[in-house]
């Protein structure tokens, strides 16, 4: 079995030898964070809409 210090310096590796595929996954990363913040708040809002919606 490998060691884990070994496997991350493989991917390490794998990731400076290919600098598009790193880029293509640091979008799709940024992609997928900046979604989940969108419908973070979007239900926030929403929420907080029924609540002010209640109270009158």
């Amino acid at each position: 079995m490998a060691a884990p210090a070994n496997i991350v310096g493989e991917a390490l590796d794998f990731l400076v030898s290919n600098p598009l595929f790193t880029v293509v996954l640091a979008g799709m990363l940024g992609f997928v964070f900046f979604m989940y913040l969108l419908v973070r708040r979007t239900l926030l809002g929403l929420r907080e809409g029924y609540d002010s919606g209640k109270s009158r």
